[in-house]
C-alpha cells in the first residue's frame, strides 16, 4: 500500500462569513452529511468533533461580539482550524506516541480558518485575513482548492464531482448566496460594500461588535 502524504493543491476557493448561531446552524443543516476533524495538530487518539461541540464554542464566540466582548482567540483557534468532509478517508493519522495522533489532510477537504479583517483609512479598502492587535474579528474563512496533484501520477487533477466533498463545497456557496449579504460598511462618512460575508441575522446586534465601535465602523442596511 502507497503511504499517504500531504495533499498538494492550489487555486483555493474563499468565503469569508460572519454568521449568526442560528445561521450556523442553518449551514450545517444544508451542508447535509459531513465530519469534523481537528487536523494538522497533535491531539488524543479518537475520532471527529461533533457538530454540537462546533457549534458550542461558536454560540460563545459570537455571544461575546453581542456584548461587545472580544473572544478570547484560546476558546476558538483550534475549532475554527477544522476540515469538514463527506469522506473520512480524505484525511490519514499520523500517530505521536502511544495515545496521541496528528491528522493530516490527504485530498481536497472544506477547510476553516479563524478569519479577520481590516481596514486601511490610506486607501479606503478593507482586506481578509488581516491578523494583528486592530484587526476586526469576523468569523471563518472557508476554503476549498480547484486543482489538486495527484500522489502517485504527480498529475494536476481539476477538483470536481469526482471528490466528494465538491458537493459540500457548492452547498456551501449555495447557503451563502441565499442567506448572507456583501457587507455594507460606513466609514468616514461613505459607503463601501464588501464582498466579505455577513449572515443577514447579524444585522439586529453586529453594530455592537467592540472592534468596529473602536474603529467608528457601522454596517448600514
Amino acid at each position: 500500500m502507497t503511504k499517504p502524504v500531504p495533499m498538494q493543491a492550489s487555486k483555493w476557493l474563499k468565503i469569508q462569513l460572519l454568521a449568526d448561531l442560528s445561521e450556523m446552524e442553518s449551514l450545517f443543516t444544508a451542508l447535509e452529511d459531513f465530519s469534523i476533524f481537528i487536523s494538522g495538530a497533535v491531539m488524543p487518539k479518537g475520532g471527529d468533533i461533533t457538530q454540537q461541540q462546533f457549534l458550542k464554542v461558536y454560540s460563545h464566540y459570537i455571544e461575546a461580539l453581542k456584548q461587545g466582548q472580544i473572544p478570547s482567540e484560546s476558546t476558538y483557534r483550534q475549532m475554527f482550524g477544522a476540515s469538514l468532509t463527506k469522506d473520512p478517508e480524505a484525511l490519514f493519522v499520523v500517530p505521536v506516541g502511544a495515545d496521541r495522533q496528528l491528522l493530516r489532510i490527504g485530498r481536497p477537504v472544506l477547510q476553516l480558518q479563524p478569519h479577520s479583517m481590516d481596514y486601511s483609512p490610506l486607501d479606503g479598502k478593507f482586506r481578509a485575513m488581516v491578523y494583528g492587535l486592530e484587526s476586526i474579528l469576523w468569523g471563518i474563512q472557508f476554503s476549498y482548492p480547484q486543482l489538486y496533484q495527484d500522489p502517485e501520477t504527480k498529475e494536476p487533477l481539476n477538483v470536481d464531482e469526482r471528490f466528494p466533498n465538491t458537493v459540500l463545497y457548492k452547498n456551501l456557496q449555495r447557503w451563502v448566496r441565499n442567506h448572507t449579504m456583501p457587507t455594507p460598511f460606513l466609514v468616514d462618512g461613505k459607503k463601501v460594500n464588501v464582498p466579505i460575508r455577513l449572515g443577514k441575522k447579524c444585522l439586529p446586534w453586529i453594530n455592537k461588535h467592540p472592534q468596529l465601535l473602536l474603529k467608528g465602523i457601522v454596517v448600514v442596511e
